[in-house]
């Protein structure tokens, strides 16, 4: 019976990831890439409806930008016992390559400069959604194997109450695969054993949407400072896979499996924006990230074998499975990001910026879990220049943004019980990416 379960559970898991979208581990767009992300004060574009939907006010004119991006995680994980090899097929994530899309839309008439509609997505080059929960025996890169492959919307509506104060309600959207429960949903399938014949087989699933609301604050006491604070609701996706086998003369088997996957806390971002001159902008932010009610990234597996053949010989029950997924013991974290923008002249600017991302998940000291992260250190530059269109197609600058990053998960240890199936590792790793973008304001 187990080892029909464990078949069951790899034909019909589609390879669940962790962490929302790629936004809070690269950010979104060159320039807030190449700025460490510290934007919460600072997007003057249409990625303003992620970062904070108030600051989306600041721009006066139709603002639209099509980017491109690229990072690869190489990651290290060492056995501590060169005569226990550890399966790692897990050990290194998928390529995050994807394309990210974005306008502002300021509002006319009686709410001109007062009000500006806001949207953003990414959309992976390959795959549309992913869902891949690991198996706990594997380690696996909790924020980037798999979490990254989605499909993910933002909206915002930035509203300039006074001259100083802004505020911005927003929504994430993210894309969910559900296999429908009851009245035949999800997989069902027929089977006459003694015939060897399947008389009934269907698929009953939806491709659904999940929603998150956010909420950005800006104010601007005086024209050289900026501060904002956005507040993000946890998001994730719930995936429902249930299966339903008559096995005529026997009985029914039914078997759900259940995972969460692509989770992001409740999050408070906070920031400022200093012009110290003219020319230099330096931005700073902090961000509180409630690690400590994610649910656990591993699959839960639920087997009901019923019917009055097997309850006549009592052993209905005796064959049912309920094996729920264990609390991951996540902390809640603090982290920073600082960055700093010098326009050299009205057509060319350039960026630097730096992060620090603790680690929410503890050290897998214990047996039947090997959830990989480590608290990450990050460096970005990148610079941004526009030019006229030498064919006066358009009537404005087009704008160029580049950006390059890299980042360094710090070494970490776990030291596993001589009773598990993993000898004790050490693991770590390198991120490197870039980005590009076109910008225009119409």
């Amino acid at each position: 019976m187990r080892r029909f379960a464990r078949l069951a559970v790899v034909t019909l898991v589609v390879s669940g990831g962790a962490l929302a979208d790629p936004f809070p581990l690269f950010g979104y767009g060159p320039r807030s890439a190449a700025m460490g992300g510290a934007m919460t004060a600072e997007a003057n574009d249409f990625t303003a409806v992620f970062y904070n939907p108030a600051l989306l006010t600041r721009r006066k004119d139709l603002n639209f930008g099509l980017g491109f991006q690229f990072h690869r995680l190489a990651s290290e994980v060492i056995s501590k016992d060169l005569a226990k090899p550890i399966d790692c097929s897990q050990c290194n994530a998928p390529d995050n390559v994807g394309t990210t899309l974005g306008f502002v839309f300021p509002l006319a008439g009686k709410v001109k400069n007062r009000v500006a509609i806001g949207f953003g997505l990414y959309l992976p080059t390959s795959t549309f959604v992913r869902v891949n929960a690991p198996d706990g025996n594997q380690p696996y890169w909790y924020r980037y194997n798999g979490n990254l492959e989605r499909f993910v919307l933002h909206l915002g509506v930035g509203i300039k109450v006074t001259d100083w104060l802004s505020i911005g309600p927003g929504v994430s959207v993210l894309a969910n695969l559900q296999g429908r429960l009851g009245g035949g949903g999800g997989a069902v399938a027929g089977v006459d054993l003694f015939s060897r014949n399947v008389k009934l087989k269907s698929l009953d699933a939806s491709l659904t949407t999940r929603a998150a609301p956010t909420l950005g604050v800006a104010l601007t006491p005086v024209k050289s400072l900026r501060l904002g604070v956005t507040y993000r609701w946890e998001i994730f996706l719930p995936v429902t896979i249930p299966a339903t086998i008559d096995l005529e003369g026997i009985g029914t088997l039914a078997l759900t499996v259940n995972a969460v996957s692509h989770y992001a806390p409740h999050q408070v971002s906070f920031g400022a924006a200093w012009d110290v001159t003219d020319q230099l902008t330096l931005a700073l932010d902090g961000e509180y990230q409630h690690w400590s009610a994610a649910p656990s990234p591993y699959v839960s597996l639920s087997v009901d074998l019923s019917g009055p053949t097997l309850a006549a010989l009592g052993i209905d029950k005796a064959l049912d499975l309920n094996v729920q997924a264990p609390a991951p013991g996540f902390v809640n974290t603090f982290g920073g990001r600082l960055g700093a923008e010098y326009r050299v002249s009205e057509r060319f600017s350039a960026r630097l910026g730096a992060s620090y991302r603790p680690t929410m998940v503890p050290l897998q000291n214990v047996a039947g879990t090997n959830l990989l992260d480590a608290n990450t250190v990050g460096v970005a530059a990148g610079l941004g220049f526009n030019f006229s269109d030498p064919l006066e197609i358009f009537e404005h600058p087009i704008q160029i943004d580049l950006a390059g990053q890299a980042a360094f998960l710090l070494q970490r240890e776990a030291t596993k019980p001589p009773t598990d199936a993993l000898p004790s590792y050490t693991y770590g790793g390198r991120s490197f990416g870039g980005m590009a973008m076109i910008r225009y304001d119409f």
